[in-house]
């Protein structure tokens, strides 16, 4: 966008604590991360025959950041973080925002993830390859559509991306990188707090849109708390989302998390749930351990999430899809931002009713499960 336009408060804000900032220069940073993967998969689909899913394969994930930031003589600091996709078909420009930092806490404002989002803390996982929130959709084919033209397609699962069947890092429902403005508060005693407000679930748009009659006014409140007693290091957040909804029931999410870490061993997890959101409704949690010790990292994690069926979710009995998933991981620190990692998943899921089998039932549904093994890289600068 070619001009953003601040709020009069913020503006009163910054202007309450300017300083001459002649002196002041530019800085600009360029960060980002690589991961590669290569790795042995195979899955099982139900309902459709002469599929191949299994076999080796190189999948990748990468984005470059744009920092842009300057430094007033009072010590305020003013910048940007514009996050481009390295490999993707839709989305070019991840997040794109404008902060604010001082003695006063931060302030945001552009397309980010809310506050409770970024606050959240989960189960503790030293791979990059993740089931919280992961990857290994690139690899078993249980989001979206599976199948192909010989064999049929069938749809499996729906809302896994920042919903309760992939995550626990959740957004109203899945709102993404909204247009919004966030405060977060200074960190004190190890408590930081956050708000965040959007009009519209719009991401990456300026288009004033018409919010009768459509779920709007999204508001999110995140906390969480970080220290250490002792050797012992904790970490704990919870947040809270609603939204307005002219024509029913307010959507609402909610989630909590948790670390306990002691002489290198780290035990958590994480919950969230989302309710009067239609087929976004569910819940999900993650529990593990890792442990590390120099460059050394080792971990695993269960994550379980479940939601309403798209496919049929006025059914009377009910009409769920639910996702498990286990990983087991090592991870090794070759130089500062550089991994080298290796792991093993197993992905189970179901769902109540699929559209082949047409029918209510534990085998009548698009079921998938399948097993990862492989290694990474990971660059991170």
């Amino acid at each position: 966008m070619k001009k953003v336009l601040l709020s009069t408060s913020a503006i009163a804000m910054v202007g309450a604590y300017a300083g001459a900032a002649g002196a002041a220069e530019w800085n600009v940073r360029v960060s980002g991360y690589m991961e590669q993967f290569l790795a042995y998969a195979d899955s099982d689909v139900d309902n459709i025959s002469g599929e191949e899913f299994g076999g080796v394969d190189s999948k990748q994930d990468a984005e470059i950041r744009f920092l842009p930031s300057i430094t007033l003589d009072n010590g305020i600091k003013i910048g940007a973080d514009v996050q481009l996709e390295a490999n993707t078909t839709g989305d070019t420009i991840d997040e794109s925002f404008m902060f604010i930092d001082g003695a006063f806490g931060r302030v945001q404002l552009g397309s980010e993830n809310s506050a409770g989002y970024t606050m959240t803390i989960a189960a503790p996982d030293v791979t990059f390859l993740n089931v919280n929130s992961g990857s290994t959709t690139a690899f078993i084919p249980y989001s979206g559509t599976a199948g192909n033209a010989n064999s049929g397609t069938v749809s499996v699962g729906d809302d896994v991306f920042r919903r309760t069947l992939g995550s626990t890092f959740i957004e109203n429902l899945g709102n993404n990188d909204a247009q919004r403005f966030t405060y977060f508060t200074p960190r004190f005693a190890g408590v930081q707090v956050g708000f965040s407000y959007a009009r519209d679930p719009l991401q990456d748009s300026n288009a004033q849109i018409d919010t009768n009659g459509i779920v709007d006014n999204f508001v999110d409140f995140g906390a969480n708390y970080v220290n250490s007693f002792g050797g012992i290091d904790i970490a704990v957040s919870g947040r809270y989302g609603i939204a307005f909804n002219p024509d029913g029931d307010n959507p609402q999410i909610y989630s909590a998390g948790a670390n306990v870490g002691f002489s290198g061993v780290t035990i958590g997890g994480s919950f969230a749930e989302q309710n009067n959101g239609g087929t976004d409704d569910g819940q999900s949690y993650d529990a593990g351990i890792s442990y590390e010790t120099g460059p050394w990292g080792v971990s695993f994690t269960y994550f379980k999430g479940e939601n309403v069926d798209d496919e049929n979710p006025t059914n009377p009995f009910g009409n769920d899809e639910e996702l498990a998933q286990y990983l087991v991981g090592v991870n090794y620190k070759l130089a500062k931002g550089v991994s080298l990692g290796a792991f093993g998943a197993y992905v189970d899921f179901e769902e109540d009713n699929g559209d082949a089998a047409g029918n209510v039932g534990s085998s009548g549904g698009d079921d998938v499960d399948g097993f990862i093994i492989g290694t990474g890289i990971k660059i991170s600068f």
